[in-house]
């Protein structure tokens, strides 16, 4: 059987996976999308294929031979981009650490060394395989060599050729010179394509016979003109496509057998360029460190441990419960760490046969309740808010916060997806931790952590106490060097308790007001199905995309606006929906359908779920480590979401209401983010008109459409409303135009007119894209910083789409900052007053109270004094305070 060889086309492979992956890049910066890619085809090539012999080949920089017959050869190709020139170092250093050898030469190009090593190692005997998508290539295939395309899984030979081409693999060469080459500036015969070439080729055989017998074609008058004038460049693209097969080349065949990798090099590339999947994969294996896990279950020995721990400088503390959720979650035992690879477990609420080694969960409780209540001892945790919402409810109000892993790597990487310990340890320790299913199980089979055998929880429980400790160090010192501590522990730390006694107090839903809303939903949608069902001629399944695509599309021939993703069907999303409308009546009852269906399955129907079995209210959970900007956002339930302007969300919010005898007053903040762009900015009119209470729409229309204030219409109004948020997020004079339905080139009109009078806005935005471009991050009042890893791509869709980042983040993310300030001022605050009023929620820029009714005034007084004071900006903050009976009112 004869030997394999493997010549990769890397110049081609490169720009391949650079344009297949969207753009990549690691934590700081550097672009791998190319690097993946290549890295990817080149060992899915040894795992399925293994090679005996392989090769890399890549295109030097410079002119090849073929310039010097061509001068405009490959002249119109585009530089290379930036993302792409920055990788190719580390792409190179993937081979090397393969052990693949690299192959080069001044003057050629890779196409001509794959010929030449593809013709040696044939008269050598070997099967050649060219690794490559490159059409050219064709011509360089014969009996023992066939081209393999991994990232189509096809594999071209001379049938295949014969097949696609009717031609002979020497034929393509005259095909290829007839019908030219955009993409290298190949001429060809203008006005002969590939099909014509094919064609010509297939009936004449080749290039020299069209032209010997040219007078045959003489009854095609356009293509005999076009060959006729174009014989000569006919001739030279031939020239010009044809590989060289007789480079003289210096590296041996035998320097291409497969060598054992450099696992230890490519381990370094991979963790440096985070992939973190074949950094696991490569990575030397060492000894685990000596850990020792102990289960605690006599209360002597929990003294002693108590005692050790008072002089602790840093406690990391974990619970192990029956429910995610805090406010239903009864503790089944707990986890403490002092020190790295020693831990901790008290088993307190395991029901299994080994129940009875475990202590009385009350007397555990009263034990631990002095150290974890004594602020001297830091706490460290991993989503600590949940651990303090648990033991509160279990009788220890935890103080002494001093560290949460989980948003310390949020303040770190806050674009980046899930913030779990076992990411965190993957990424900090190279540690792969016992995942909660490898204990409790999964799908039908899983069992509660409380039926989970006391030793078995001991390793997992255990590690979870240890493994924060680790990570404490390691994320405390990073955000010491991002100068992003003080953030830490002035804002996200004392937000904690804030929000934990918010989630534990809920607030009071009307469970009738909710059903009713239940109801009034449904019965809409059962009158819209029917209209639904007479307007389309038949009943279907309308939340069915599909169905309702051939019913708009192809029954009633409305005019189709896209495909799906996928290319599967047409597209039925909100957007082409609403243009659909202006054409038939059914996308607007769809529409309606599926707005009155998501309110009702996410609200009124949701929310009576939500009613916690004893307290009788809802208790939201606030998240801080989920939004790239650092808002807060909200789940179980989602309070964001709720429509604000329609009559559906109002109906929603009326159902959120007081206890009897209080009454709920909103604080929200007035404009604020515009606030902040006129602060940054610096911009005089902005600032003027904020000083000056003056409605800054309004004002905008006036200098926009320069007309005096009282002349300005709600429709300008509305306009310049648009125009105002627009701008501060970056929005397009498309996007704009479609907001206020202007044409573009009105839109791109209202928005230079926009900078022109607020210059202030302009220079702000430019010098923020332009500190974002060197830098590679922007950051908000407070010091948070956030990432933008596309802000230099190649791609321009992505950068812009980095750019408008670059823009809005500042904004939105200094907002953010103040209004957790101003939470965790207005907490203290109301500590030191005897009043009884309480901080329920914050939904966006607005935080919601829950107060007696005599101290309405007291309570709206103290909001506005401490939210209007909480940071000194060069425009005044202003709050609008409102009280009402439920929700809707007070808003």
């Amino acid at each position: 059987m004869k030997q394999n060889i493997y010549l990769v086309d890397g110049s081609a492979y490169l720009y391949r996976a650079f344009h297949a992956i969207r753009s990549l890049s690691t934590s700081t910066g550097i672009p791998t999308n190319a690097t993946f890619g290549f890295t990817r085809i080149l060992l899915k090539l040894i795992k399925e294929k293994q090679p005996e012999y392989v090769a890399v080949f890549f295109d030097v920089k410079g002119p090849t031979f073929r310039n010097a017959m061509f001068d405009a050869y490959k002249a119109n190709r585009p530089p290379m981009p930036d993302d792409l020139r920055l990788q190719i170092p580390y792409i190179k250093e993937v081979v090397k650490a393969l052990n693949i050898p690299i192959v080069e030469k001044t003057g050629f190009e890779a196409d001509d060394l794959i010929g030449t090593y593809a013709r040696l190692a044939e008269e050598k005997g070997f099967a050649v395989v060219m690794v490559t998508g490159d059409k050219d290539f064709m011509q360089l295939v014969t009996d023992n060599a066939v081209i393999w395309d991994p990232m189509k899984e096809e594999i071209i030979d001379k049938r295949a050729i014969s097949d696609k081409l009717g031609l002979t693999p020497i034929q393509v060469i005259d095909m290829l010179g007839l019908a030219g080459d955009t993409a290298d500036n190949i001429p060809g015969v203008p006005g002969v394509g590939p099909k014509t070439a094919q064609k010509l080729i297939a009936e004449h055989g080749n290039m020299k016979t069209i032209y010997d017998n040219l007078e045959s074609l003489k009854s095609k008058k356009s293509l005999y003109a076009k060959l006729t004038d174009n014989r000569d460049q006919a001739f030279l693209s031939r020239d010009l496509v044809t590989i060289d097969r007789n480079v003289a080349v210096e590296i041996p065949l035998d320097e291409f057998i497969l060598s054992p990798f450099d696992h230890g090099r490519l381990a370094e590339i991979f963790k440096e360029l985070e992939f973190t999947k074949l950094y696991q994969e490569f990575k030397p294996t060492q000894a685990p460190a000596e850990k020792e896990y102990i289960l605690v279950t006599g209360l002597d020995q929990l003294k002693k441990l108590i005692e050790t721990f008072k002089q602790a400088d840093i406690l990391s503390v974990d619970t192990e419960t029956t429910s995610k959720h805090p406010m239903l979650a009864k503790l089944v035992g707990i986890s403490f760490a002092v020190e790295p690879h020693r831990a901790y477990y008290i088993p307190v609420g395991h029901t299994g046969m080994d129940a009875k080694k475990q202590p009385d969960l009350s007397r555990v409780i009263a034990l631990i309740r002095p150290l974890l209540e004594n602020p001297e001892v830091k706490k460290v945790g991993q989503n600590i808010k949940y651990d303090y919402i648990v033991l509160t409810r279990h009788g220890i109000r935890m103080q002494g916060l001093g560290f949460d892993t989980m948003i310390a790597s949020h303040l770190l990487n806050p674009s980046q997806r899930g913030h779990s310990l076992d990411k965190i340890a993957m990424d900090l320790l190279d540690h792969k931790t016992i995942r909660y299913k490898e204990v409790t199980g999964s799908g039908k089979t899983q069992i509660g952590f409380n039926e989970v055998e006391i030793q078995t929880a001991l390793d997992y429980a255990a590690e979870d106490a240890d493994i924060t400790l680790l990570c404490h160090g390691i994320l405390k010192q990073k955000l010491q060097e991002s100068n992003l501590l003080d953030l830490m522990n002035q804002v996200e730390m004392p937000l904690i308790t804030v929000l934990a006694d918010m989630e534990m107090h809920g607030i009071k839903v009307d469970r009738k007001k909710l059903g009713e809303l239940s109801k009034t939903f449904e019965q809409e949608m059962m009158t819209l199905e029917t209209q639904i069902y007479a307007l389309a001629g038949e009943t279907f399944n309308i939340n069915s995309s599909q169905q309702l695509g051939t019913i708009l599309f192809e029954k009633l021939q409305l005019p189709a606006k896209k495909k799906t993703k996928k290319k599967t069907g047409y597209s039925t999303d909100v957007e082409v929906l609403n243009e659909l409308a202006e054409h038939h009546e059914l996308p607007e009852k769809i529409l309606r359908y599926r707005s009155l269906g998501k309110l009702k399955s996410t609200y009124s129907d949701a929310l009576q779920e939500l009613i916690h079995p004893e307290t009788g209210r809802i208790h939201t959970s606030f998240n801080q480590a989920i939004t790239a900007t650092g808002r807060l956002s909200s789940s179980d339930p989602n309070l964001q979401n709720i429509p604000i302007r329609t009559n559906e969300g109002k109906m929603i919010r009326e159902a959120f209401v007081p206890e009897p005898g209080h009454i709920l007053v909103a604080a929200d903040y007035s404009q604020i983010e515009l606030r902040l762009l006129a602060h940054f900015a610096e911009d005089e009119i902005l600032i003027q008109s904020f000083r000056n209470d003056e409605d800054i729409h309004t004002r905008t229309a006036a200098e926009v459409f320069q007309a005096f204030p009282e002349f300005i219409t709600e429709d300008l109004r509305r306009q310049a409303k648009a125009i105002n948020f627009g701008i501060m997020y970056g929005m397009s004079a498309f996007k704009l135009a479609k907001e206020i339905n202007v044409t573009r080139k009105t839109a791109q009109t209202y928005i230079d007119s926009y900078f022109a009078r607020y210059a202030g806005v302009k220079r702000f935005i430019d010098k923020t894209i332009e500190q974002a471009k060197t830098t590679g991050e922007v950051t908000t009042i407070l010091g948070r910083k956030r990432r933008l890893n596309d802000i230099n791509a190649s791609n321009v869709n992505l950068r812009k789409l980095a750019e408008r980042a670059a823009i809005n983040t500042p904004v939105q993310g200094s907002a953010a900052d103040l209004i957790k300030l101003a939470m965790i001022n207005m907490d203290r605050e109301l500590k030191k007053t005897p009043l009884k009023s309480r901080m329920l929620l914050s939904v966006h820029d607005e935080i919601i109270f829950e107060t007696p009714l005599a101290e309405k005034e007291a309570l709206m007084d103290l909001a506005r004094q401490v939210m209007e004071g909480v940071f000194a900006l060069k425009v005044p903050l202003k709050v609008n305070i409102a009280a009402g009976i439920n929700w809707a009112r007070a808003h």
